[in-house]
């Protein structure tokens, strides 16, 4: 299975996003973890990010960096595009709310979106493990 881990499942997902949407995505990651739902999720916010950024930043790259320790996954998805005042995007569009914020939330882990015009957009993405 080429998604049994965070390194390859984000791996995979920015595979995706690139050829898409053609822009590349730089992934660089310290440590790996087996992929379970709530890590699953992560994926999925982080992938959400990724596709955001290549349809709206106008960046021609986008980084990637996840963090795996013993008690935490970090990701952080960063664009050096054109970035946006969050608080004019239409309350139809739900991508950050619904598909990266609340999807971390459910799986006990919390978004922040950090941007503003002409600043590009970071994404961090964080979620607490599950202690064995």
């Amino acid at each position: 299975d080429d998604e049994a881990s965070l390194v390859a499942a984000l791996s995979a997902a920015a595979a995706d996003v690139e050829e898409l949407h053609g822009v590349h995505v730089e992934l660089a990651s310290a440590g790996d973890c087996a992929i379970d739902d709530e890590s699953g999720a992560l994926v999925l916010a982080a992938r959400e990010a990724m596709t955001n950024a290549a349809k709206f930043s106008g960046a021609d790259a986008i980084d990637v960096y996840a963090e795996v320790s013993g008690d935490a996954i970090s990701v952080f998805v960063r664009d050096r595009g054109s970035g946006f005042d969050r608080s004019a995007v239409p309350t139809d569009r739900r991508g950050l709310t619904e598909s990266i914020e609340r999807r971390l939330e459910r799986a006990g882990g919390r978004a922040a979106v950090l941007t503003a015009p002409g600043d590009g957009t970071e994404v961090e993405l964080h979620l607490p493990r599950r202690q064995a």
